[in-house]
């Protein structure tokens, strides 16, 4: 059986790697971007650069909140974190087809 705090540090890695390689993937965004010549999509690799690093901040602060819970059994919530994830990961998705399509 693993301990009850390992779940928790599994799941602040998996948010870790994913911020850290959405951040990658919207600087290479941008990069192409600005070969493009196409300023409003800097903008939106911009954009989503930021919404990763908040991923991290988010990450360290559910980790802190999670061990907490655990210690006194009791439920976490953490919607906002993952919805703003996922629109990160949508305008990037989108930012990429509008790239790769002009």
């Amino acid at each position: 059986m693993t301990p009850p705090g390992v779940q928790n540090e599994r799941t602040s890695l998996a948010w870790v790697r994913t911020a850290l390689g959405l951040a990658g993937c919207a600087v290479l965004a941008g990069r192409l971007a600005i070969v493009r010549d196409t300023p409003w999509a800097v903008g939106a690799a911009l954009a989503t650069a930021v919404l990763a690093v908040g991923a991290l901040g988010w990450s360290h602060d559910r980790y802190r909140r999670t061990a907490r819970a655990l210690r006194e059994e009791r439920p976490v919530d953490f919607a906002l974190p993952a919805l703003v994830l996922t629109a990160a990961v949508v305008l990037l998705g989108g930012l990429s087809l509008l790239l790769i399509a002009r």
